[in-house]
């Protein structure tokens, strides 16, 4: 018999810290300017205001959704990789 839901996928720690310094700039990023899920939605539709409460809960939305919201709010996110 499956499960009734899907487990959280295997992610590695550099992951969760990018996400987690990601989604903590967009929220920092909003709160010091007063921007809402609207006016992020004007430039990516998708932004509901249940993504910022989400974040503001501390939990995931994944990359994807995290650097669409960075993107639409003008928030730069620089990767450096050292080898």
């Amino acid at each position: 018999m499956g499960l009734p839901c899907i487990p959280e996928p295997y992610k590695a720690v550099t992951a969760v810290q990018i996400e987690d310094a990601l989604a903590s700039a967009i929220v920092q990023h909003c709160d010091a300017r007063g921007i809402g899920a609207a006016d992020i939605a004007q430039r990516y539709p998708s932004v509901r205001a249940g993504h910022l409460n989400r974040l503001r809960r501390g939990e995931p939305l994944g990359f994807r959704m995290l650097s669409s919201i960075a993107e639409a709010l003008g928030v730069e996110l620089l990767l450096k990789v050292k080898v």
